[in-house]
């Protein structure tokens, strides 16, 4: 039985505000292609930087922010690279939904602009979904809206479709979502003129965040 597995997350909040932006991402994995070459790359990487078992968490990685608080630039920066490396290396693929709470500064707006962006996604690439016996949709069921248009709009595209919560420290798949969150953002945040002194600091310049992260990016793109 072919089965493919989607994780899920996303940046910004639904609170009422014309601030700022959405994302959503949606890593996909077509589960005969392996992970474990990648995975044992990737944590091997990690362990040489002194992160052993560590769950990259990309934005706060940028903002040196929670766990990453006393943590050296080097290290920091280390995590979020390797992280980057691995996504690129590996089986996957993924897609991103990005708006601008200006344009959706409602809460039932900004719900139904993800949902219709959701479903047209879906809508394009019927044939692809379809050809797979299973769609398992990994999410850790952070905002109660997503979770609600995630069950509406996909149990009514797919027969046979698994919703499963789960902890991002166990999937380095949902970090990989975490990072296309992060890299969506930073690319309409530059688009805009908008990159914080945070994002300049990580990256050394806007220039470097482009050429080096954002466009190598995008051959992870699902057509």
């Amino acid at each position: 039985m072919s089965t493919l597995s989607i994780f899920v997350d996303e940046s910004g909040d639904f609170g009422d505000s014309a601030d700022g932006y959405y994302v959503l991402a949606f890593v996909v994995h077509e589960q005969h292609h392996p992970l474990d070459p990648h995975l044992q790359t990737l944590d091997r990487q990690l362990r040489e930087i002194g992160l052993e078992g560590h769950a990259v968490h990309s934005g706060a990685a940028i903002r040196g922010e929670a766990e990453y608080r006393y943590m050296a630039w080097e290290q920091r920066k280390g995590a979020f690279t390797r992280m980057h490396a691995f996504v690129r290396r590996a089986p996957i693929l993924y897609y991103s939904l990005t708006l601008k709470r200006r344009d959706h500064p409602q809460r039932f707006s900004l719900e139904g602009a993800i949902a219709r962006g959701i479903g047209t996604f879906l809508q394009d690439r019927t044939e692809y979904f379809r050809a797979f016996d299973e769609v398992v949709v990994y999410y850790d069921n952070g905002q109660a809206e997503i979770t609600r248009i995630l069950n509406t709009v996909m149990n009514a595209y797919f027969l046979q479709v698994e919703f499963r919560r789960m902890q991002p420290a166990d999937y380095r798949l949902f970090q990989a979502a975490d990072l296309a969150c992060t890299l969506e953002l930073l690319r309409a945040k530059d688009e805009d003129g908008v990159l914080t002194r945070s994002d300049l600091f990580f990256f050394e310049s806007a220039r470097k965040l482009r050429k080096d992260y954002v466009k190598p990016f995008d051959s992870k793109r699902l057509a």
